[in-house]
């Protein structure tokens, strides 16, 4: 089978300049229509609705604020706030994806304790999410290189969190990088949780470069994929170590 790839226009086409809307037209003018941001806080949301509009993509996912530690209760109001801003743009956007990360864990509360209050939090906003029709994705990230400190390293992370708010609305990204980087085994990893799967993410390591660039073995791991299911884009998040329409070409010519 062939799959969709999705760029990050936060790492991606930054050669068009600061502008998401910029970035956005360059990656439509190549053949993507499918795109990723962050946060839409402090972002033009009406001028970003445009862009999607005037050059045909489509926005796969926003980002709710990871300095936000849901692992606290007392974080979770704040929390549920920021939840139902994203969840508004996103819908006005078209977009139907809010990634949620975890923050950064606390030393002063046990493990399950700090999940179990992630999963409350998560369990807060679903009505919210079902309301305007979107799927929560909960994001593993790698504590090693990119993100010390945080509380979902592991995929097993997000996954128990998953199983316990126990709602088709709550699904996992997983990323390629950050999995690999965190030493955990994608083959050994995936199929089990294959049907858990909302969104897969990729970059090469080791450096997070485009792929190919790392040591990686692109075509295993879509087939893989492929081996357990997945349908769904594959998003590119990566920093290219050349102009982005290059960079992207060996595996767009392997997704095709």
């Amino acid at each position: 089978m062939s799959f969709e790839i999705s760029v990050n226009l936060e790492y991606m086409f930054l050669e068009a300049g600061e502008r998401l809307e910029d970035r956005m037209a360059a990656a439509a003018a190549v053949g993507f229509t499918k795109v990723e941001i962050f946060t839409t806080s402090n972002r033009d949301v009406p001028s970003l609705r445009k862009a999607l509009n005037d050059n045909g993509c489509t926005l796969v996912g926003v980002v709710t604020d990871p300095r936000q530690q849901i692992c606290l209760e007392p974080n979770h109001e704040a929390f549920r706030e920021m939840f139902a801003q994203a969840a508004k743009d996103a819908e006005f956007l078209g977009c139907k994806n809010v990634v949620v990360p975890s923050g950064a864990a606390v030393p002063f509360l046990r493990r399950p304790m700090q999940l179990d209050n992630v999963a409350k939090a998560i369990a807060s906003v679903l009505p919210v999410a079902e309301a305007h029709g979107l799927t929560i994705l909960l994001e593993p990230v790698n504590t090693r290189f990119d993100h010390p400190g945080v509380l979902f390293a592991m995929t097993e992370d997000a996954v128990g969190v998953i199983e316990r708010v126990g709602s088709p609305s709550v699904k996992l990204l997983y990323d390629v990088y950050h999995s690999i980087t965190e030493r955990e085994d994608p083959f050994t990893i995936l199929p089990p949780i294959a049907h858990m799967v909302g969104h897969v993410q990729i970059a090469d390591a080791p450096g997070r470069g485009e792929p190919g660039t790392g040591t990686i073995d692109w075509k295993a791991i879509l087939g893989l994929l492929e081996q357990v299911g997945y349908t769904g884009l594959i998003g590119l998040e990566c920093s290219p170590t050349r102009p982005t329409s290059e960079a992207v070409a060996y595996i767009r010519e392997l997704c095709a």
